[in-house]
């Protein structure tokens, strides 16, 4: 199993993870990507700037996700907490998009796929990684508290019609 940069030719299976994964959020009652995002243009783009990483296992791709090192407009206002302060040139590094295929639920793969993901920030320079989820995803939640994030607060998605995050930090030494 190991972690690859994406490329356009992988955006059908990217899609197909994608449009499993919503389905499966919608079949638990959780409201998150069900107005459409992520969608295929937001990955096109994420592979445009070398953003989108694909988990590979035994040489099929089962994971999809977004590592960006650009400011996101969401985390700027947080409530009912703050971020960490970390004494860095670069502002964060925030993991986004993240999917695994229906095919290895229940494989924890996850664990290993956030790791992975971190490992990969933390090679390109990050110190301080953010990540957020809705507050009914109680299984992403547990993979970020896992892989070591403290939650932070809550943030607000925009043209989100559940706008709500859980918002959360690894601080990387």
């Amino acid at each position: 199993m190991y972690l690859r940069k994406a490329a356009f030719s992988d955006l059908p299976r990217i899609s197909a993870i994608i449009d499993g994964a919503k389905a499966a959020l919608k079949e638990r009652g959780v409201n998150q990507w069900q107005a459409g995002d992520p969608s295929e243009s937001q990955f096109e783009n994420d592979i445009r700037q070398e953003y989108c990483y694909i988990l590979i296992k035994d040489e099929t791709i089962v994971g999809v996700a977004s590592i960006v090192d650009t400011v996101d407009d969401g985390y700027s206002a947080i409530t009912n907490g703050d971020w960490q302060s970390v004494a860095s040139s670069h502002p964060y590094y925030s993991i986004h998009r993240m999917a695994l295929d229906g095919s290895v639920r229940g494989q924890h793969l996850a664990h290993q796929f956030m790791t992975l993901l971190i490992t990969a920030a933390s090679i390109d320079g990050a110190h301080d990684v953010r990540i957020d989820t809705h507050p009914d995803n109680l299984a992403m939640q547990h993979v970020i508290q896992k892989a070591g994030f403290t939650y932070c607060g809550d943030i607000l998605i925009a043209d989100d019609p559940s706008p709500k995050r859980f918002a959360y930090q690894l601080v990387l030494k």
